[in-house]
């Protein structure tokens, strides 16, 4: 439990699109957790690799060919950009918070831009239709090949306030781990939901006793094999689980998460190390 486990939060803005409201959640947590906020634009990849390139478009108006205006296309990117960095400005306000923004040419370079202790934060977009696109569809695949965190946030958060709720497939689930790490910032009570049998370690305890988060247990009559498989606490604010924990279809969760963000944690070597001496405890 040494250690800070997250550094920065990354929020990726794909097509300069994603709800003000789900940027204004993102830095609260970021600002919460005393982390760095990085503003992430994903350039129109399709429009970039016209640039430079010979070619022709369409002109609606009398629905003649004419050739590629590249300066205009340019110019529209630029203006792109200026107008996402001034919105995630906008919805950063005054919050305590290191911020910096960055444009990168498409969803695949994110792989190289996040790290192991970096939260990605992916917007639902304003328009459910925006969901099956082939860009978001992309950023999706691109944030879950990554090392690091996902924090999933719906189009309307429901609430500001509330216990965090940790799903847990095991007593050392690294779900609880993050989940206590944030309730102990944002002074809120700690849920654990687990199948029956399942109680938290000793040491998570001891822990959570030392921050001074109150612990309650709850038992899920459904096997937890996905974050959201655990029926929603009627309260809660954040729901953490553990990337072990998630199906194959990611692309079908923010239908489920019922207006409560999602972290989806990867478990650290601080986390793998303290379940393997557990286990060795209790081996015969």
């Amino acid at each position: 439990m040494s250690g800070r486990r997250f550094e920065r939060m990354v929020v990726s803005l794909p097509q300069g699109t994603g709800s003000q409201s789900g940027i204004r959640t993102a830095a609260d947590l970021a600002e919460i957790l005393n982390i760095e906020l990085l503003g992430t634009f994903i350039a129109d990849a399709n429009l970039r690799s016209l640039i430079g390139l010979p070619g022709r478009e369409l002109r609606m108006l009398d629905l003649r060919w004419q050739p590629i205006d590249l300066t205009r296309i340019s110019r529209d990117l630029e203006d792109i950009t200026a107008f996402v960095r001034s919105r995630f400005i906008e919805s950063v306000g005054n919050r305590t918070v290191k911020t910096s923004f960055d444009v990168i040419g498409g969803a695949h370079i994110l792989g190289s831009l996040i790290r192991a202790d970096d939260i990605v934060a992916i917007l639902e977009p304003a328009h459910p239709g925006e969901r099956i696109t082939q860009q978001f569809a992309g950023l999706l695949d691109a944030a879950f090949g990554t090392a690091g965190a996902i924090l999933m946030v719906p189009r309307r958060v429901l609430r500001a306030s509330g216990p965090v709720t940790a799903v847990a497939t095991s007593s050392d689930d690294p779900s609880i781990r993050a989940a206590l790490e944030v309730s102990a910032a944002i002074k809120e009570r700690l849920i654990i939901v687990s199948q029956p049998g399942i109680l938290p370690s000793t040491e998570i305890l001891d822990r959570a006793r030392q921050l001074g988060v109150p612990v309650e247990q709850l038992t899920s009559g459904t096997a937890t094999n996905s974050g959201t498989a655990a029926p929603h606490h009627p309260k809660e604010r954040l729901r953490v689980t553990s990337r072990v924990q998630q199906s194959a279809d990611t692309h079908r969760l923010f239908s489920t998460l019922a207006g409560v963000p999602l972290l989806i944690v990867v478990p650290r070597r601080a986390d793998l190390d303290a379940i393997k001496k557990v286990k060795e405890t209790v081996s015969p």
